[in-house]
């Protein structure tokens, strides 16, 4: 993976296919943003389908995501 950080601020991560291999085989991406100059830290998930993605995020935080609205459907 790589990692950089743009004059705007806008921080980009670039993946390669190794990258997408771990996560589609249920291994989550975790990039601590603290060496970009973020104050957090990020978790990048995958699967097949925004369902899948739901359940991954589920299992994650522990509890049921709120339904998604038109807005965050996109």
């Amino acid at each position: 993976m790589l990692k950089a950080k743009m004059s705007t601020g806008t921080l980009i991560l670039g993946i390669d296919a190794e990258n997408v291999r771990r996560l589609q085989d249920g291994k989550p991406i975790y990039i601590n943003l603290e060496e970009l100059g973020g104050a957090s830290a990020i978790a990048i998930l995958y699967g097949r389908t925004l369902e899948d993605v739901r359940r991954e995020i589920e299992e994650a935080v522990g509890r049921p995501l709120p339904e998604p609205t038109p807005q965050t459907r996109q």
